[in-house]
């Protein structure tokens, strides 16, 4: 047992030195790492999240994966949370900074989503969250963050009672799933439909 487990931090440790000694240019970041990860996810699914096939796909050593995660849990667990953070957190910090009532705010949020793309991974990271703890907890994370931001734009526009969760629900899931279901359609087109889908969610 002893000897497995200190031949696994040698081997952890060499890694981090054999990375240490390359040039930046050949290393990839931990962002690097987690974007191309989740896009290999969304193109060939789960299957690709072994850390062999994810460095020989990436070109790079086993040693890059060490130095940016202690194991695979650790980066089945980071790469869930940045899913979260960048396509979904990062909507409501940035509508934080933008002047208007909740009206504007929801139209914003709108456009965000679909020219920021920020849907565009939710199918493969649901596919993925059916089999997997760690991104099951944070999808339920990220449903829970979208709902009540939404309820909170909907309830400020004076929406209340069943009226507000049935308003609040039909957003989300419509922006959840909207860029996997009008793949023909380009994003200029589903921009320009935003103000009729506006006027749609916000019609007494």
């Amino acid at each position: 047992m002893y000897g497995v487990a200190y031949g696994e931090s040698a081997r952890i440790a060499t890694s981090k030195i054999d990375m240490a000694q390359k040039p930046a240019a050949q290393r990839l970041t931990r962002e690097e790492w987690l974007s191309r990860a989740l896009h290999a996810l969304a193109k060939q699914g789960e299957r690709v999240l072994t850390i062999d096939t994810l460095t020989r796909q990436l070109g790079v050593s086993r040693g890059s994966f060490y130095w940016h995660f202690k194991d695979r849990a650790d980066f089945v667990s980071q790469l869930a949370e940045y899913w979260f953070t960048t396509h979904t957190q990062i909507a409501a910090e940035q509508l934080a900074n933008i002047k208007g009532n909740a009206e504007d705010r929801l139209l914003a949020l709108m456009e965000k989503i679909i020219v920021g793309k920020l849907a565009r991974y939710d199918f493969a990271v649901r596919a993925w969250a059916k089999h997997d703890p760690a991104a099951s907890r944070i999808v339920r994370k990220a449903d829970q963050f979208r709902i009540d931001y939404v309820r909170s734009l909907f309830a400020e526009i004076g929406f209340k009672g069943e009226e507000l969760d049935m308003r609040t629900r039909a957003f989300v899931v419509y922006f959840s799933l909207e860029s996997g279901l009008f793949i023909g359609q380009s994003k200029q087109s589903r921009v320009k439909q935003l103000k009729r889908l506006h006027a749609f969610f916000t019609r007494p």
